[in-house]
């Protein structure tokens, strides 16, 4: 009845979905730093031996901790750079012109002469273009830091709930099982099980590696870009290392803002971050990436382009970092499904492989 009635809220009223989102944020967040420092916990009680309290108490200790240093040394120089940035697109200094002449002066090769001399010829609707593009970084900028401030009571919230979250997991998960064998029968509450379990693993495979590997390319980015003087360094190798969490596209989404940036606040700059950030994400798509999250997701370029495009279209970049993890879920069901189905009509390993060996 109560999922009728809010299935029914949402059709006749989307504003509602949005007012119960925003009601569940505290939770939502909650049962998310749950799920991810599950596995630190797990972690700590297989490796040191320690009650499941005290991993607890360790996994919190190390979070608390990480965020302390967040807050007190690096959100501080991001937050600087932003204000930066923002009085530097609002005080008017970017003249595109300008800027266009210097990099043709200094760089004389004749392919930076023909993109200037075009950008020259079409200086006033670059400019317009550009302005529109700073305008917009400026504006997505102001909305991060205000999000900054006003989110930090929920997020309070939101790690207080997520300790009585772990604490209390055996006991949650034993009403989920209980509630799944009460409304359905046992074989379809067994495979409901599997598919959950089986999904947890994904999940936690997939969230635990990418994660770890752009914190890894998020350190790199600020390092390097320090030593080659990128303009405000924490902040682009923040944001680089942000984006990098989403497959594929996120390298390219991260270097946009960077490139463009760099660019304005000193051109020649903008190449070397260029290069930087294609050097680090070699590195990464070919050595970090597949140690870390490759091994443990198992899965091809294709479904991970598919999933981060259809998640992407769907519910934006949420779908875009989630969607790797639900279409390997999704394919593993079916698969498991089709071959229980040629076992039943009696179709050996050998007969399948004929079967693909036709369709190539």
């Amino acid at each position: 009845m109560f999922m009728a009635l809010t299935i029914l809220l949402i059709v006749f009223n989307p504003g509602a979905f949005s007012w119960i989102i925003d009601s569940f944020k505290p939770i939502i967040y909650a049962l998310i730093i749950a799920y991810l420092l599950d596995s630190v916990v797990e972690f700590f009680m297989k490796k040191l031996k320690v009650r499941r309290a005290q991993g607890i108490f360790l996994a919190c200790i190390i979070l608390i901790g990480l965020i302390s240093t967040l807050v007190y040394k690096v959100v501080p120089q991001i937050v600087e750079n932003i204000n930066n940035i923002v009085n530097f697109i609002m005080d008017g200094n970017v003249d595109v012109v300008q800027i266009v002449t210097d990099l043709k002066d200094r760089i004389n090769h004749p392919y930076v002469v023909y993109v200037t001399d075009y950008i020259l010829e079409a200086s006033e609707s670059v400019k317009e273009l550009m302005n529109d593009l700073l305008l917009r970084v400026s504006n997505m900028l102001m909305r991060l830091v205000t999000n900054i401030g006003s989110s930090a009571f929920t997020v309070v919230t939101s790690f207080i709930i997520n300790i009585y979250m772990l604490s209390e997991k055996e006991d949650i998960l034993a009403r989920g099982r209980r509630f799944i064998y009460a409304y359905f029968n046992h074989h379809k509450a067994r495979k409901t099980l599997e598919a959950f379990s089986r999904g947890n693993k994904i999940f936690k495979s997939f969230l635990n590696g990418k994660l770890l590997d752009s914190a890894i390319v998020g350190v790199i980015c600020v390092v390097v870009f320090y030593i080659f003087k990128v303009p405000y360094a924490p902040l682009m190798g923040t944001i680089i290392g942000v984006f990098n969490i989403i497959p594929y596209f996120g390298p390219i989404i991260g270097s946009v803002p960077v490139v463009i940036v760099s660019f304005f606040v000193d051109p020649p700059k903008a190449v070397y971050a260029l290069i930087i950030i294609i050097v680090i994400q070699q590195l990464d798509a070919n050595i970090l990436d597949p140690k870390i999250v490759g091994n443990n997701v198992g899965v091809s370029p294709f479904w991970i382009i598919t999933s981060v495009t259809l998640g992407g279209n769907l519910f934006g970049i949420p779908g875009m970092i989630l969607g790797v993890p639900v279409v390997v879920l999704i394919k593993t069901i079916i698969e498991e499904a089709v071959d229980m189905r040629l076992i039943e009509k009696g179709i050996c390993d050998i007969e399948k492989e004929k079967m693909r060996e036709n369709k190539k």
